[in-house]
């Protein structure tokens, strides 16, 4: 016996129960959010916070940190390993490059150097592999963390061989390009004594990693992006990469070297989870930079922030666009309708959401 096509039956008929009338924001906070409003300067870090929050890029920037910890030993151990045979006739070369990378991009300073390991050929290989494995989950967690917070919809996003493809590139950018402009620079510091020519490089580093972080941004997502959409974020992401690596030397090198006696090992486990997880959350808030802007998210009203409650049509935008991105069936359109909630909005019929 054969079945027909499951139909079900929705009655148009009913309306929604009215919704309780929300009252003001207590205290100055109408004040206050009338002045931010106002502001560009200060309604656009609102926004970004804001969407970061409904993002739950929070999770995503973890997530990334986590795979990117355990990716970094093994690439260090065979990076080691492959400058001792490459450059067997000049170890001091190789070993300036590899503590530099140890130093400078880990901020792990005086807790140690890398080593090359006399390992066989089978040995080695599994070592990329590792590497290879965790540097891939990172790039992936990063797909996800940008497919997330441009808001394409789960069914635009890359399919299996084309996410691989696509993780491989972000593992070159990322993997090998930032740490080397990173290298690059610490390189230099130390063989250079002149400030300005010291300044020059800082500035040469800032606009390669501009570039390489903009390049990211786009290969990470599968949304309609442009150079100049991405480059607004990409470009504080590189100060902000600049201004920590500096930062973090001193800061993180001393906390680990005045716990080191007593924590050992775990000092360094701790440290550089939160250096990476530092990292990631600043680079995914220069994404959502790039996406308030070009999305027209802001301002946002603090109602949105205090209690969820559309304020703004750059709230009605914003939450229009989270239901469409969980869209899981090719065939099937998911769009969204602000209807007025018993005076929070003045209109008259629901309207479209749409970018």
């Amino acid at each position: 016996m054969s079945e027909g096509p499951i139909t079900r039956e929705v009655d148009n008929t009913a309306q929604p129960e009215p919704a309780e009338v929300p009252g003001p924001l207590p205290g100055p906070l109408p004040a206050i959010d009338t002045f931010q409003q106002r502001h560009p300067w200060l309604a656009v870090p609102i926004a970004v916070v804001k969407k970061f929050g409904d993002d739950d890029a929070g999770k995503a920037a973890a997530l990334i940190s986590y795979f990117a910890f355990l990716s970094v030993f093994p690439l260090l151990i065979v990076l080691a390993t492959v400058l001792s045979r490459v450059l067997a006739g000049n170890p001091e070369l190789a070993d300036e490059i590899v503590n530099t990378a140890a130093g400078s991009f880990l901020s792990v300073g005086s807790t140690g150097s890398v080593e090359p390991l006399d390992v066989s050929g089978v040995a080695l290989v599994i070592g990329i592999l590792v590497g290879l494995w965790a540097g891939l989950a990172v790039a992936n967690a990063m797909q996800d963390a940008m497919d997330t917070v441009y808001e394409v919809p789960k069914t635009r996003r890359a399919g299996f061989i084309w996410r691989v493809l696509r993780s491989l590139s972000l593992l070159v950018i990322v993997g090998v390009g930032l740490p080397a402009t990173t290298v690059l620079q610490g390189l230099a510091g130390r063989a250079i004594d002149n400030a300005v020519v010291s300044a020059i490089v800082v500035m040469l580093v800032v606009v390669l990693n501009t570039g390489l972080i903009a390049a990211a941004f786009r290969r990470a997502t599968n949304a309609d992006t442009s150079w100049r959409g991405v480059l607004p974020g990409a470009l504080i992401a590189a100060i902000a990469w600049s201004l920590m690596q500096a930062l973090a030397t001193s800061l993180l090198t001393s906390r680990v070297a005045g716990a080191e006696n007593s924590y050992g090992a775990f000092a360094i486990v701790i440290g550089l989870l939160f250096w990476f997880f530092l990292l990631a959350q600043v680079t995914i808030y220069c994404a959502e930079l790039n996406v308030v802007l070009a999305y027209k998210l802001w301002p946002r009203g603090l109602k949105s922030v205090v209690r969820s409650e559309a304020d703004t049509e750059a709230d009605i935008r914003a939450y229009g666009h989270y239901p469409a991105r969980e869209q899981l069936a090719t065939n099937m359109q998911v769009t969204v309708e602000v209807v007025e909630s018993q005076g929070a909005f003045v209109a008259d019929e629901p309207r479209n959401v749409s970018r």
